[in-house]
Order: C-alpha cells, then sequence, then structure tokens
C-alpha cells in the first residue's frame, strides 16, 4: 500500500488519486480551501448562501422554507444552525434505518428543540433488512441501500411538499477526493449520487433488475429525476463555509449534543459514528476491504485541518484503525438481521483482503506494511 504523504490515506481508497510529489488529491482540495490568495473566497460564498436562503424564504411556500437531511449529529445540528439565523421554517428530516443508540435519540431530539420541526422515516422492515442483508453478502457493504435512502428520501419529500431549499452537508467528492467536475458541484445531481452515494453505481435500479424487487417498491432508495424542473433545489453546505468537524462540534454542544466518555470503536473521537449501529460493521467491512477504517478518515480530516501532525496522526491511527468488531456493535446488527453470532463474522471474513491483510503464526491479522512509508 502506497499513502498519501501529506496525509496518512492509502492508495486502496476508492476514487483517490496521487500528484507527481505524492499528494492525495484531497489534501489538494483542503488546500485551495485556505488559499485566500488563489483559493477560496468564503466571504463571498457566504453572501451567495445568504442569498439562497433570503430568496427561499420569499417563496413563501406552503409548508417549510428549507428541509435539511439530519442523523442528530454535530454536522447536521449545524446545518439546522446556520439555516435558523435566517429565521426559516425549517424542516429536519431523519431517516431512521438501522439500529439508534439512546445517545443517537438524545442528539436527535436537539433538533426540534433549536426551533426546526422533525419528521422521522423509518423504512418497512422487511424489505429494509432484506437490503442490507442483500448488501452485506453480495457487496460486503450494510450500508449499500440505506446510504441511497438517506438522501434520496429527504429529496423525494422535499419534492412532494414544494419545499425551496435543501441543505445537505459536505460534497464527499471536494472533501475526501474524486472527479473534479464533481467536486466542484454546488448542487446534488445524478452523477454525484449515482458515484458517491451508490456503491460504484449499485443504486436501487441495480438492486431492483438484479434481485427482481419491483422499482417501484425501492423509489424513496433512488435520485428523484425529477429534481431538477422541480421547484425545490439542492445544495451542499461545504460549498458556502469551510468544513471543519471541530467547529461543527462546538456549535452542536452549544444546542445540548452529547459526546461519549472515552473514543469510539475504530476511531480515536468520542463524538461520530455515535447516533447507531450498523454504521460501525460498514466501517469495519471498509478496513477489511481497503486496509484503512474510520481513524483514518479522521486523523487526514484533522492534519489538514492543522490539529496534527503526520506522526502524531500515524499512531493514532495505528491505535484505533483496525480494532476488531465488538459484540456491542456487531452483536445487535447480527440479531438484527436475524444471523447467528457465526453466520455473521462467516460473511465479514469473506470480504478480508488476502493482498492487504496477513495473519500470523499465532493467528493474529495485520496489514501488510501498515503505515511503513
Amino acid at each position: 500500500m502506497r499513502y498519501c504523504a501529506q496525509c496518512v490515506m492509502p492508495d486502496t481508497k476508492p476514487y483517490i488519486s496521487f500528484d507527481e510529489q505524492g499528494v492525495c488529491n484531497a489534501c489538494r482540495a483542503h488546500k485551495l480551501k485556505n488559499d485566500y490568495l488563489a483559493g477560496i473566497d468564503w466571504e463571498a460564498r457566504k453572501k451567495e448562501f445568504d442569498e439562497l436562503a433570503l430568496a427561499a424564504k420569499a417563496r413563501n411556500a406552503p409548508n417549510w422554507d428549507a428541509l435539511v437531511p439530519v442523523s442528530g449529529g454535530k454536522d447536521s445540528l449545524t446545518q439546522v444552525h446556520r439555516l435558523l439565523e435566517y429565521d426559516l421554517r425549517i424542516v429536519a428530516v431523519n431517516v431512521d434505518y438501522g439500529v439508534k443508540t439512546e445517545m443517537g435519540r438524545h442528539n436527535l431530539d436537539r433538533v426540534p428543540q433549536m426551533g426546526a420541526n422533525l419528521v422521522i422515516y423509518r423504512p418497512e422492515q422487511d424489505l429494509h433488512r432484506r437490503l442490507i442483508r442483500i448488501g452485506l453478502e453480495d457487496f460486503g457493504d450494510p450500508d449499500l441501500l440505506s446510504h441511497t435512502l438517506l438522501y434520496g428520501f429527504p429529496l423525494h419529500f422535499a419534492i412532494q411538499f414544494r419545499v425551496p431549499l435543501v441543505v445537505l452537508g459536505e460534497n464527499s467528492a471536494f472533501e475526501y477526493g474524486g472527479e473534479s467536475k464533481i467536486a466542484a458541484s454546488k448542487e446534488i445531481t445524478r452523477d454525484w449520487f449515482s458515484r458517491y452515494v451508490a456503491n460504484q453505481g449499485r443504486d436501487a435500479k441495480f438492486i431492483a433488475e438484479r434481485y427482481g424487487i419491483p422499482m417501484s417498491r425501492l423509489k424513496l432508495y433512488d435520485f428523484p429525476d425529477e429534481l431538477p424542473e422541480s421547484e425545490t433545489r439542492a445544495i451542499f453546505m461545504s460549498h458556502y463555509f469551510h468544513w471543519d468537524s471541530e467547529k461543527h462540534l462546538e456549535i452542536a454542544k452549544r444546542h445540548g449534543f452529547r459526546t461519549l466518555d472515552d473514543h469510539r470503536e475504530g476511531t480515536y473521537r468520542n463524538y461520530v459514528g455515535i447516533d447507531e449501529k450498523i454504521n460501525r460493521v460498514h466501517q469495519y467491512l471498509k478496513a477489511l476491504k481497503f486496509g484503512y477504517g474510520r481513524a483514518t478518515d479522521h486523523a487526514c480530516e484533522d492534519i489538514r485541518n492543522g490539529y496534527l501532525t503526520r506522526e502524531a496522526a500515524k499512531e493514532l491511527v495505528r491505535k484505533h484503525d483496525l480494532e476488531e468488531l465488538s459484540d456491542y456493535y456487531g452483536g445487535d446488527v447480527a440479531g438484527y438481521l436475524g444471523y447467528t453470532k457465526q453466520e455473521f463474522v462467516d460473511i465479514l471474513e469473506r470480504f478480508r483482503n488476502p493482498t492487504i491483510w496477513k495473519k500470523d503464526q499465532t493467528g493474529t491479522w495485520s496489514i501488510r506494511g501498515h503505515l511503513d512509508d
């Protein structure tokens, strides 16, 4: 595995690329964010966002002026916080697709306490469990269609209720490395959805055709192609505001957001991925398939924002990235999906990449040349 010369992201990450200096495209994009001479004019973008918010308010829509998809995490609470500054009528939409935690319920309840309306959507469970099992067993991704539902349902909801403005979080193609044209987009498009939400194009239409599920039952899992011609505009907040997890945490805490007492399994942070449990399995599988996990994601972000040196980041990644999946996560998810513990473990192990992982004489797995660059 080859690692970025500035952060600690390996070349096994999908959509990553390195330049001639060995620097990844996500680090290059971040440099642009912070280059106030030749880079992004954040003041001008803030004024552009002001105009969008005020235009949405002036539309005098029948129900709400703006919609925010929310998990109850620090980023979505920050999105709600920023929109409330414009005195907008806000509907926050939460897709409850998995196994919620008590802390997740508490943090989600901050949304109506802040002054926004909250709608919680939980899909029909027989179908949704089947979709999770398909994603897990056949593609090594339990969030395969859950992820598309997280983005698809709020967009369908906004169009149906004629909400003028939908404010999503970050454009992952820009923040974490991706195709330059899509990374530069202000708005969510079918291209972005297909590439960065659907796992390599494995969207609802793909699943419907392959598994004989009527597309009418999967419509809400798909991008609404009527969006461009509708009254709704869907934008990325990260295009208008510098995306920074630590600053978002400060904002969320002011509204009663709670964190864990210790770090979350698989990373050194205590405030991410704490609202539900299936995403931990998703992140564990990412480590099995690509040789990096959630701690790498966070360390790279903190290096770029100047909170960590590369050497300090490497130590944190070595300590947390490849932590085993505990029963707290794995046991509950296996039970929710109807697997025995051994069945669940066997499915996960099918996706361990033998070109990346090796086992020593004691039976312990490790990454070949892990961060030895």
